[in-house]
């Protein structure tokens, strides 16, 4: 199942809470994800490094009318097989453990066409904007 199928099952599966996001308010004991967002006129990019994280646990919603999107998973240290009390750090810099994120979207999205990929430990999520047509708009019909 990829990260399509997973935001998919999620958004037809859970029912979405009405209660307004709070901002900038993680659970306790988590790290902060961070990411890189940009739009264009249709769509939103949301670009993360995932680099040690199994892919099968991180976690993507949207709920909240599709405007409010969460990203959730753990950054496993590496096994080495070291004696614990052994190892004196020189430097720590890379963060380790839990992770939440929740993004406030700019305006709904379109779920059926989210695109979601992985390449080099790198996350990138395509999320196209819901557009309600205005006015008339004149339908094709294919002649066989």
């Amino acid at each position: 199942m990829g990260f399509l199928d997973k935001i998919k099952d999620k958004i037809e599966t859970e029912e979405v809470k009405k209660e307004e996001p709070k901002k900038d308010k993680k659970p306790q004991g988590f790290m902060q994800l961070d990411v890189d967002i940009f739009q264009t006129k249709e769509e939103i990019f949301i670009i993360a490094l995932i680099a040690g994280i199994n892919i099968e646990t991180l976690d993507i919603s949207i709920e909240n009318e599709n405007d409010v999107l969460t990203l959730k998973g753990k950054r496993m240290l590496p096994m080495i097989e070291v004696d614990e009390e052994a190892k004196e750090y020189l430097r720590q810099e890379c963060s380790w453990g839990s992770f939440y994120r929740q993004i406030i979207l700019p305006q709904e999205v379109d779920v059926s066409r989210i695109d979601a990929k992985v390449k080099n430990g790198i996350l990138v999520l395509k999320l196209p904007f819901l557009r309600l047509q205005k006015g008339k708009m004149k339908i094709e019909i294919e002649k066989n």
